[in-house]
């Protein structure tokens, strides 16, 4: 038998649940490394005994392999199994995370090596998404694979998606990346003590998560540019998965969730539950979250990735089903006063003693922009500006409620330069005007929502826009109806300063500026 005592040793980790392919991936790497070994596998084997005796088989090189046997109902997801299996490492030199259903290139071993030594980097980590196979071992042509964000679901945590490059087209040396495949890490064992698998992550968030915690702890990651293993990605509807076994898994990944919020800098938690071994589990101080933002291009507040929101297709909000949903909460909110203003329904920053100063600045301003024609987009029920729209040729109030919208009407009979339509800004284009008014109604709007309002005002062939922005350099998502204080000038919208403002107290101005300075 070969001896490993003069070559590095490397210990892989392996979470299997009820995975019947298990077996072959460990017959496979030892198969396919070119010092087999130097090979020390550790599984955390979840099944239940009876019906899943066949998942494992312990035939090639079993004093090489170090198993915890787990029944599956005692699980508590992907990251708690990694993390037990990392309690089975025994010093050996490098670390290598693998799924329970893959298989790996000739020399394996020796390729990983080799890479992660040519890194520019003192703590280097190689990480992608490997190759497709389908078993048993029909394998995908051969490419380098890169990681790049996907899309923000509806509770901020990031999916992500990759692309794969001719092997003739990749570099030299193995380029940075700001993220990681869970399937396949590679590094110095050091990564298992200074970067422990944190097991309160369900699955969700599992890959930004490590990303983030390893960047703010030194470590660098590298992608791959040679092709070292492959995953079977195909749906299997035979094998089993937690979250189907699991009653208390959407608990356990409700937690998750909250604690990748905290961790990311999103929304700051409390609850003991969702916090626990936090300080083992947080991130580092060799380099802060903020500083890992700017180089992966990611702002986790404002689910941003280049200074674009990345929505999922079904919360974009165009969609059928946010359009309906946008309406029926502004429709709530007007019906029972959920802004708590007993003056006005539209809110106490429409009260007569709110809007003093801008009740004067306004007349002026539109009458200095020659500004005959006003669109009011997200008008209100009118009650500070019921008796300013007499002085327009014309004055058009767009509001989403239809009911408010009728009240309106109304109010305003008899007012022959006052039009109104129950219409959504965010996906309509509003006929033209000479100015757009828009205050205090984008703060209320998810930031890719207020991006579409800020695209179809600028088609609408207006000359201005008057809007409400908060002079604070960053954004935050918020759901509809919601509110946070808006800054059109920085990112996803990066309009210039306003041409002119009004100081409305604190951070608040509204803002004129010109429809070309909108984003098209």
């Amino acid at each position: 038998m070969e001896s490993s005592a003069s070559l590095p040793s490397i210990f892989v980790s392996i979470a299997s649940y009820r995975d019947p392919d298990c077996q072959n991936t460990v017959r496979d790497l030892f198969k396919k490394a070119a010092h087999p070994a130097r090979v020390f596998i550790g599984i955390c084997w979840q099944h239940v005994p009876g019906e899943d005796d066949d998942c494992f088989v312990l035939d090639t090189r079993p004093e090489q392999v170090r198993t915890i046997k787990v029944h599956a109902s005692e699980s508590r997801g992907v990251c708690w199994a990694r993390s037990q299996v990392q309690t089975l490492w025994r010093g050996e030199d490098y670390f290598l995370q693998v799924d329970s259903h893959m298989r790996f290139a000739p020399g394996w071993d020796e390729l990983l090596i080799d890479m992660l030594g040519k890194c520019a980097s003192p703590k280097p980590v190689l990480s992608t998404y490997p190759l497709a196979f389908t078993p048993p071992d029909q394998l995908a042509d051969d490419g380098m694979v890169t990681i790049y964000p996907k899309e923000f679901d509806d509770h901020g945590t990031l999916s992500q998606r990759s692309e794969i490059r001719s092997l003739k087209d990749a570099p030299a040396l193995p380029p940075q990346n700001a993220f990681i495949g869970a399937g396949l890490i590679f590094a110095s064992a050091r990564l298992i003590e200074e970067v422990p698998y944190d097991p309160h992550i369900y699955f969700e968030g599992e890959e930004i998560t490590l990303a983030v915690r390893m960047w703010t702890k030194g470590w660098d990651i590298h992608v791959p540019n040679a092709v070292v293993a492959y995953h079977d990605y195909g749906r299997r509807p035979e094998r089993p998965r937690h979250w189907r076994d699991q009653t208390d898994w959407s608990t356990l990944n409700l937690h998750a969730r909250k604690r990748i919020r905290h961790l990311l800098g999103i929304e700051l938690t409390r609850h003991g539950e969702d916090l626990v071994d936090i300080d083992r589990f947080g991130l580092g101080a060799t380099r802060s979250l903020a500083e890992y933002e700017a180089f992966s291009g990611l702002d986790f507040r404002a689910r941003l990735y280049q200074g674009r929101p990345l929505q999922r297709p079904d919360m974009q909000a165009d969609n059928p089903e946010q359009v309906a949903a946008r309406k029926a909460v502004f429709t709530r909110i007007w019906k029972e006063n959920l802004w708590a203003c007993a003056e006005t329904r539209s809110g106490a920053g429409s009260a007569l003693s709110e809007t003093t100063a801008l009740r004067e600045w306004l007349p002026k301003t539109l009458d200095f922009l020659d500004v005959r024609i006003l669109a009011d987009a997200g008008c209100g029920d009118l009650n500070w500006m019921k008796n300013l729209a007499g002085s327009l040729r014309f004055y058009f109030g767009f509001d989403i409620v239809p009911e408010l919208v009728a009240e309106a009407r109304g109010t305003m009979q008899g007012r022959t330069n006052c039009f109104f339509s129950d219409t959504d800004i965010v996906t309509t284009t509003l006929p033209e005007s000479d100015a757009i008014l828009c205050r205090d109604c984008l703060t209320h709007l998810p930031l890719d929502a207020v991006l579409m309002a800020l695209q179809h005002f600028r088609r609408s062939g207006a000359k201005y826009l008057i809007s409400t922005t908060h002079a604070i350099g960053r954004n935050t998502w918020i759901r509809s109806g919601g509110w946070q204080p808006l800054d059109l000038t920085a990112a996803p919208f990066n309009l210039p300063l306003p041409r002119l403002a009004l100081n409305e107290g604190g951070t608040k101005q509204l803002g004129v500026w010109a429809i070309s300075d909108l984003p098209e």
